[in-house]
């Protein structure tokens, strides 16, 4: 599992905890995978994946998830694979996204966790 973390613009970010259930189309991919080998593709590529937040949270990431929770807007979103200061560090380009769903996956740890939807994706 690679480390995760949700660019809020303003060189501002937030880790992940985790970065799932990447579905694109009806096929189910690998991130770390799919990040590593992605080439790319001339055809939109629908799909959705689940961010799951962690207990350290920034109060800017809390604003974007009203945000995205917000079924009337589309924004593109970018989540970057490793370290945000590394120019080497790959980023997941979400465009049109939206929440599809926030839920708790687990009550006792409650770490939230949100289902993206998106029009395309591309890594970079």
């Amino acid at each position: 599992m690679g480390t995760y973390h949700l660019d809020l613009g303003d060189t501002q970010t937030e880790e992940l905890d985790d970065v799932i259930n990447l579905l694109i189309g009806e096929t189910e991919h690998d991130v770390d995978t799919f990040i590593a080998s992605d080439s790319g593709s001339d055809e939109p590529r629908q799909g959705s994946l689940i961010i799951v937040r962690n207990d350290e949270r920034n109060a800017a990431a809390d604003r974007w998830v009203q945000a995205v929770e917000d079924l009337t807007t589309e924004q593109d979103v970018v989540i970057i694979a490793g370290d945000p200061a590394s120019p080497e560090a790959r980023r997941i380009h979400l465009t049109k996204a939206w929440a599809a769903t926030s839920f708790h996956e687990d009550e006792d740890e409650d770490p939230e966790a949100i289902a993206l939807a998106f029009a395309d994706i591309t890594v970079k």
